[in-house]
């Protein structure tokens, strides 16, 4: 069956090509649109390739009875002593119905396919063809040409280091495999927590050198990275297969700047303290520290942050002196705390007569 749908598919077109008309179609049939942007992803060893689904007809009516498509596929060896210019014929490898996909997989409007059977040394050419429930082939789909190589060696030592709102990571160029030449680009791929990694790399371009730092991050949340060799070979981007996964969270390290201008003095009600507001804007508040006059260490006096510069301490005995200072406290997922700022000194009330 599937060579007789085939057959009357090649000798549709070869009728089509003379000028010649085929059989009649039945009237409410209209022929699918040709699929526009087919292109193909190298990686782990396979091509893969996606397409986006017709939405319309030939004639601009709207398709309501695509079934599928057919992948054809011409290939070439870049060793044999064949002659390029002789006449091949393309040949089906793989048909994939819309509802029972099985080998591809489809997703928002996308067809992806791989094909798995790909030889090093050999040049491909690809086309796709979507059919209706009458089995009327569309148009051509654009061509994709891809020359098919081993790839090259999988990178080493991927390593992740934190920093606020970004991750640097590095990793090492495994050595070529025999007389292979070192593969000098690389791709990089990204997920965040509760998610895969994506069918694109993080970088729009091959990166050249072996470290990339991923920044706009979140601080506190965790990123997994992995990292692939690329080899471009005639024109074609083979991709190694993936690294060894590396984790991340992004995390501020250098603590808020110490609380400048605090000063202090007795008012009714207690000693109210005031200070400077400091500049960082992820700072979450402040923590305010107090010694007695009868006392050797500071205790800190407030149960939880401060938010605004100013603070009236209700407990100080009118009767003796104190001193004060603070901390200001970032909104870091492991908070960060500043130096002391500098102590203000409160003497006690004098004592009316």
């Amino acid at each position: 069956m599937l060579k007789t749908l085939l057959l009357a598919l090649l000798l549709a077109t070869a009728l089509w090509g003379c000028g010649k008309k085929g059989p009649p179609l039945p009237p409410e049939s209209n022929i699918p649109a040709a699929v526009s942007d087919l292109r193909a992803w190298p990686r782990e060893g396979t091509v893969f390739f996606g397409w986006s689904i017709p939405t319309r007809n030939v004639d601009g009516s709207k398709l309501q009875d695509l079934l599928g498509f057919k992948v054809f596929r011409l290939d070439r060896s870049l060793i044999s002593q064949d002659c390029p210019e002789c006449p091949r014929n393309f040949k089906m490898v793989a048909e994939v119905d819309i509802d029972y996909p099985r080998t591809a997989r489809i997703e928002g409007g996308r067809v992806l396919w791989a094909d798995p059977t790909v030889k090093p040394q050999t040049e491909y050419t690809y086309f796709v063809m979507g059919y209706n429930s009458y089995q009327s082939p569309s148009p051509e789909s654009n061509r994709v040409k891809v020359f098919w190589n081993e790839a090259p060696p999988v990178p080493e030592e991927v390593m992740v280091r934190s920093e606020n709102q970004a991750l640097e990571i590095t990793w090492r160029s495994a050595p070529p495999k025999g007389q292979e030449p070192s593969p000098t680009v690389f791709n990089l791929y990204r997920r965040s927590e509760g998610e895969r990694f994506g069918f694109l790399p993080l970088n729009p371009e091959p990166l050249k050198e072996t470290r990339f730092v991923d920044g706009g991050l979140q601080n506190g949340r965790k990123y997994s990275y992995e990292v692939r060799a690329v080899r471009n070979f005639q024109g074609t981007l083979i991709e190694s297969p993936a690294s060894a996964v590396v984790e991340g969270i992004p995390d501020k390290k250098i603590p808020p700047s110490p609380p400048r201008g605090l000063l202090a003095v007795y008012q009714e009600g207690g000693v109210a303290l005031r200070w400077d507001e400091n500049p960082e804007p992820d700072v979450a508040g402040y923590d305010v520290y107090r010694r007695a006059e009868d006392e050797e260490t500071f205790r800190k006096m407030t149960p939880g942050l401060i938010r605004e510069p100013h603070f009236l301490d209700p407990s100080a005995d009118p009767r003796k002196s104190y001193t004060y200072r603070l901390k200001a406290v970032d909104s870091s997922p492991t908070p960060k705390e500043s130096d002391f700022s500098q102590d203000a000194d409160v003497s006690p009330l004098p004592v009316k007569p």
